[in-house]
């Protein structure tokens, strides 16, 4: 992936773990030198989805579809059930043979940033490694997409090699 607007290690890996009420999440948190609008937009825009996140529709309005397909790794499919634009977009995850959870992608401004905090939650402990990757890997094609680069082939053996 190319490193045009990538954050140190520390500012980009996210956890896996028990939230406040005992169930297993992930978190990201990465900060975005760009204004939450635009961050926003290229969230819900489908020409700008399909630049950093191809395969994946994300319709943002209440009852809008969410589909993660990822050819042969599988499809993630879901129902867009929160539009708050441009602080919060949430929709439901069913992955086959995995329990339903809840996407939850927020924005928030600070100074002349956006922190933007992806949670995942529920999920089992053992598939939330491999979620996490796939987080990761798509929130870099983000910031590489916002500071004007092309996403690049993700080096997965050094992404897998943090989260195993």
């Amino acid at each position: 992936m190319s490193s045009v607007g990538r954050a140190p290690l520390d500012d980009v890996k996210g956890t896996v773990g028990l939230g406040r009420d005992g169930a297993w999440q992930i978190r990201f948190e990465r900060r975005l030198r760009h204004a939450p609008e635009r961050v926003w937009r290229a969230l819900v825009d489908p020409v700008e989805q399909g630049r950093w996140l191809p395969g994946v529709t994300l319709e943002a309005r209440v009852g809008g579809v969410a589909v993660y397909d990822f050819g042969e790794e599988g499809r993630a499919e879901g129902t867009v059930v929160t539009v708050e634009p441009p602080r919060v977009l949430e929709h439901s995850w069913s992955w086959p043979g995995e329990e339903d959870s809840v996407v939850r992608w927020e924005l928030r401004a600070e100074d002349d940033a956006t922190v933007l905090v992806l949670l995942h939650r529920p999920v089992r402990p053992e598939p939330a490694v491999h979620y996490c990757l796939g987080w990761h890997v798509m929130l870099d094609a983000l910031g590489t997409h916002l500071a004007g680069g092309e996403p690049g082939e993700p080096d997965y053996d050094h992404l897998a090699s943090l989260y195993s």
